[in-house]
């Protein structure tokens, strides 16, 4: 009898263990794993939120104003850089660029928006006008174009060649020519408009584009 009852309370404690481990590993279970719970919110690879988000912020494009004044500003120095560099070759005073004259030539380039003719606007300035077929010329191409003309010109008789033109190579080179303004304007028929203007005019009927003194190159 008495072996009986140390038996029944051997299985009773083993019992009471049995159902304590267990207990224990279900609490385990149900207890939330927050270090992995932290991995898969910062690690790219485990998250599919992105890490950054304003990330997108660097793909806004750039201001359109902005834009549009740093493409006025190149071209502006275009324009000035092709005249200058011919007028430094006779030792002339630079050409400065002018608002007003910048703004007249962008008015009359958009009358000519329609039909791209070839058609001089008779104003107080000096005039220069180019027309391409298509759009892609730069505004050196253009001035390059009535720089050409030189070949054409005589400075000893201040004369040009018979049946060719010189008209704009002598404008770009007028001595008393200080100022200028030009505009490039593409056309509806896809050619390209340019006009430059310049103050004060030069062309004036037997007078040298390089004053009295005849040019040295």
């Amino acid at each position: 009898m008495p072996e009986a009852r140390v038996l029944l309370a051997i299985i009773l404690s083993t019992s009471l263990l049995f159902l304590a481990a267990s207990a224990q590993q279900r609490s385990q279970w149900k207890k939330p794993n927050t270090q992995q719970h932290e991995t898969s919110r910062f690690n790219p690879a485990r998250s599919n939120a992105p890490v950054n988000a304003n990330i997108t912020t660097t793909t806004t494009p750039p201001n359109k104003r902005f834009l549009a004044q740093r493409h006025h500003l190149s071209v502006r120095r275009e324009f000035l850089h092709a005249h200058n560099n011919v007028r430094r070759h006779f030792n002339e005073p630079i050409l400065k660029w002018s608002r007003k004259l910048a703004r007249y030539a962008r008015r009359w380039a958009n009358k000519r928006f329609l039909d791209c003719q070839m058609i001089h606007s008779y104003g107080p300035y000096g005039e220069n006008l180019f027309w391409g077929k298509y759009d892609h010329w730069t505004a050196t191409e253009a001035v390059q174009s009535w720089i050409r003309e030189h070949r054409y010109y005589n400075p000893h008789t201040n004369e040009c060649a018979p049946g060719q033109m010189c008209g704009h190579y002598t404008q770009i080179v007028w001595r008393d020519t200080s100022r200028i303004g030009c505009a490039r304007k593409k056309c509806l028929n896809g050619g390209l408009f340019v006009i430059c203007v310049y103050d004060p005019p030069g062309n004036y009927i037997n007078e040298s584009p390089f004053g009295t003194a005849a040019p040295s190159g």
